[in-house]
Parts: C-alpha cells; structure tokens; sequence
C-alpha cells in the first residue's frame, strides 16, 4: 500500500483526504496496525490507490474460491433454499455490525441513542458518527452508545458514553442494552418466571416487564 502511496506521489495526508480518514489512520493501515478495515473505506482505497480490492486485503486470485453460483446451481431446491436463507441471515447481521476498530485518534463510533428514561429507539447505524472521547476506552466492545435519560444515575449520567459488548441473551443482574418493542433502554436485567424486569437505579423510575407478549431483543452488555 506504501509502495502504490508513493508511486502516486501521495502523501499520508493526502491519501487520507481522498479515503476520508485522518494521516494517522493510514499510517497505520501501511504498517499492519489496523486488520478489519471498514469496506466502504477499502473500496475508497481502491479507487484512490488505482489497485484491485483483492491486493488491499492481500487474495491471491488463484486462491479464491469457486464461485458461489456455480455451487449453488449444483444444489437441489431444499439445499439452495437453506442457503439462501442462510445468506439473507448473514447480510442482515453484516448490516447490522459497525466496525469500531478503525476509529480516529481520540475519536470513537456512536451507534445511537439508548435510553436510560422513557425509551427511545435509535439503532439503525446509519445514524451512527464519529465523536471525540477523553475517557478511557474498554479493551474490547462491539458498540457505542450515547444515554438518554437520568433513570441510571448515578452509575450513568444524561449524556455519558457507554460501551457494549455484544450479546444475545439476558444475563440476570447486568447492566444491558435492550429493545423492547420499539423501544430501547440500558437497564439492570432481572430474569423472572414469566417475565424479563428492566430495573432502573435511580429509585424514581418504574420497573419495566416484558414478557412473551413483547418483541425482546438483548442488544448486549455494558462493559466497564
């Protein structure tokens, strides 16, 4: 990447102007630092560099795999339905995911809004943006979020950044994000006999109950 960088006679910078990164950013993609790059930004590379996507992400062509179609012509009907449904699944999650290794300096991905009063939902990642953050950062987490609301105070405040690690199931006692119907909250996560109980820690607010009546989505959990 360095290598076609300089042919080009680009520097860090500009290199960087025409992907919409910082320097730094591409630094560190020339020296290996960054290894799950965003795919909007390799095809940018791609384009800025005048080189295929398979040399940015290092496939041999010779290597590559047979093509998918001509496998899945091959099936008989149940099997291209299971891997068609299959796939769909997998676009679906892939839509859903926001790769937050590749962040700027001090900057970090917000995901969007959960809220820690009434709820709001707010978990599309096209809403998603980049925002400078001093605080210490976890060593790992899948989603950042921005809380809404005075229900978890005072662990968390109106405003404050929290990090999710993603998870698909409640775990009693934690601290989770989840959507609840339309709605989306960080709450304490109790399991019941019949029931999931959000509870709040500011003594304030209600507890909110769930049950098979409700659309639950476990978002994940809290990390510190």
């Amino acid at each position: 990447m360095k290598e076609k960088r300089l042919e080009n006679n680009m520097t860090l910078e500009q290199l960087g102007d025409k992907v919409g990164v910082g320097k730094s950013t591409v630094r560190k993609w020339e020296n290996g630092m960054i290894e799950n790059m965003r795919r909007d930004n390799i095809v940018k590379l791609s384009k800025a560099l005048d080189i295929p996507v398979t040399d940015i992400l290092g496939i041999n062509k010779n290597d590559m795999p047979e093509d998918i179609t001509t496998i899945y012509n091959q099936l008989n009907s149940d099997r291209q339905t299971k891997v068609y449904n299959y796939a769909q699944h997998e676009l679906e999650e892939q839509n859903k995911i926001i790769d937050v290794s590749e962040y700027q300096e001090n900057d970090i991905y917000l995901q969007s809004l959960a809220s820690a009063g009434t709820g709001i939902l707010d978990l599309d990642p096209t809403y998603g943006e980049y925002v400078p953050y001093e605080g210490e950062v976890p060593n790992h987490y899948d989603l950042a979020f921005k809380i809404s609301g005075n229900s978890m105070v005072p662990t968390f405040e109106d405003g404050e950044i929290i990090f999710v690690e993603k998870y698909p199931n409640p775990i009693n006692g934690a601290i989770m994000v989840v959507q609840i119907d339309e709605q989306a909250y960080i709450k304490k996560v109790y399991l019941e006999k019949d029931n999931l109980r959000l509870v709040s820690l500011n003594q304030d607010y209600d507890d909110i109950l769930a049950d098979g009546n409700n659309n639950i989505r476990i978002v994940g959990k809290v990390v510190f």
